[in-house]
């Protein structure tokens, strides 16, 4: 079985799996939904192409937490002011609309997907040469390093037990939250199922957390 290995950093990231009516929150690591936009943006998905969606949801995932990196709290308001001397309005309405938006800091992961070998090669030849450009979970956060890491021989723990540090300062234990089988471990509804702008849609997974320490394996920075 092979497993790609992608990195996710860079000043901002988002990863929301309940953001709503205002606030848009993060989790405090990648979702499978978040990364799997990354992807599908690379190999040049269509928002509506659920068979497709389908294919890359089946793969397993796993994180690693290599920085966790601080939350960073945005007030952000639209509308309700001018823009070339007319009214500024957004949702049908004239009045501001606020929201709060959450972000992580400076943060550091590796995410790791097993499954079909030619499915991962595509992955692996779309990273380097993307159809749309990439982001970690929102537009306005652009990856600050290549994602593509390399693609290695096992599963996802053995993967991200191995794989290199961002830098040789990052210091352990590492926090590893691997996708499991069988209802057994905490819910998450991040599968996504559609994309479609008109009606997007999520399942739910199961994942165990998991504590180990890493080499340094990476090159001085």
């Amino acid at each position: 079985m092979k497993v790609i290995l992608i990195r996710l950093e860079g000043p901002l990231q988002a990863w929301s799996a309940q953001g709503k009516l205002g606030i848009r929150d993060t989790e405090r690591e990648p979702t499978k939904s978040g990364v799997l936009g990354l992807v599908g943006a690379a190999l040049g998905v269509l928002r509506d192409d659920d068979v497709a969606l389908g294919h890359l949801a089946s793969l397993r995932m796993g994180v690693r937490v290599d920085r966790a990196g601080t939350l960073l709290h945005d007030y952000h308001t639209a509308g309700g002011g001018r823009f070339r001397g007319l009214k500024y309005a957004v949702h049908d309405t004239k009045v501001c609309v606020p929201s709060h938006r959450f972000y992580l800091q400076d943060a550091s992961f590796v995410a790791a997907f097993e499954g079909d070998d030619g499915l991962i090669a595509r992955i692996a030849d779309a990273l380097v040469s993307p159809r749309y450009p990439l982001y970690l979970g929102r537009r306005s956060c652009p990856p600050a390093v290549p994602p593509l890491m390399e693609i290695v021989d096992g599963d996802t723990r053995q993967a991200l037990h191995g794989a290199a540090l961002a830098t040789r300062h990052d210091e352990g234990p590492f926090r590893l939250v691997l996708e499991s089988h069988g209802g057994d471990g905490d819910a998450r509804y991040d599968v996504p199922l559609s994309f479609a702008q008109a009606e997007r849609r999520y399942g739910r997974r199961y994942v165990k957390t998991e504590w180990v320490m890493v080499a340094s394996t990476s090159p001085e920075q």
